[in-house]
């Protein structure tokens, strides 16, 4: 791994230049890339969460081999791929950028309507410099769509208590492995992503899942009464009044089915515009 310092990066951001892509430059069919991710039917329920309307700027942002770009291309997008290596990405006719993701990226803030993650944040380093800079290069009023193993569904968490690892990585991390970064080395919650969205000037708008697991429905009949009133107990008590717009926020999204019982989240969220942000102040 060769990750480009964050001065160059910024350096580089000079040198960029705008290039439109259209369907009609990607062959139909079945010439994408391989799709990476152990759940490939996400990348169908990330489509269903792209704004209305074709030619939309998106950043494809920890783009592998670029199966995603390839499919928001032959949509009629205009896209751009961002990862750490060029070496597998397979779609010469997109514009790809190479940057260290836990550091920086060489783009202009402000620059997509859309920018598209999927199964990465789990595989940086820094989730604090990802996040900011992910949201950084969306436009306001633009959507910011990650996705990421879910770490609390209920049976992640049973097989927490049963193995002391999550099922998003369900072994221990082999620490001699040049490319340990293939391996989930940072998984993230729900609770997190919700800190670094609205620390970054956004709000999550909607939570997904590509499925809900079949062992999870057990468990959600066994124990939802306990955590819809326990966690209401934890958060919502008197000592924590001013923060209760907050906790309450929390409590919604942390009893969702999308998070007690989904495989991969989904979050969609929208990056305030200035006007929103003049409102809130």
């Amino acid at each position: 791994m060769n990750p480009m310092p964050q001065e160059a990066a910024l350096r580089a951001t000079d040198e960029l230049r705008p290039q439109e892509v259209s369907a009609t430059q990607l062959p139909l069919g079945d010439g994408a890339p391989e799709a990476l991710t152990f759940q490939p039917d996400v990348y169908d329920e990330v489509l269903k969460r792209l704004p209305k309307g074709v030619g939309l700027s998106i950043l494809d942002l920890g783009a592998g081999c670029g199966h995603l770009s390839y499919r928001l291309a032959a949509l009629g997008h205009q896209v751009e791929a961002c990862d750490y290596s060029k070496e597998s990405f397979a779609c010469p006719n997109i514009r790809f950028l190479q940057a260290d993701l836990s550091i920086g990226l060489p783009i202009e803030s402000n620059r997509y309507d859309v920018v598209i993650s999927v199964e990465v944040i789990e595989h940086i380093e820094n989730h604090f410099r990802f996040m900011h800079e992910a949201l950084r290069v969306l436009k306001p009023g633009g959507k910011l769509i990650l996705t990421t193993p879910n770490v609390l569904s209920l049976p992640s968490r049973w097989h927490y208590f049963w193995y002391g690892f999550t099922d998003c990585q369900p072994i221990p991390l082999d620490p001699h492995r040049r490319d340990y970064f293939m391996q989930h080395i940072n998984p993230i919650s729900l609770p997190e992503i919700l800190f670094h969205i609205e620390r970054n000037g956004a709000q999550l708008e909607g939570l997904y899942t590509n499925r809900l697991r079949n062992s999870a429905w057990g468990l959600m009949l066994l124990c939802y009464p306990f955590l819809w009133l326990m966690i209401r107990r934890k958060l919502l008590r008197s000592r924590y009044r001013e923060e209760r717009k907050l906790f309450r926020r929390h409590i919604g999204w942390m009893l969702s089915r999308a998070n007690l019982m989904g495989r991969i989240t989904i979050a969609v969220c929208h990056k305030h515009t200035m006007e929103t942000v003049s409102e809130a102040s």
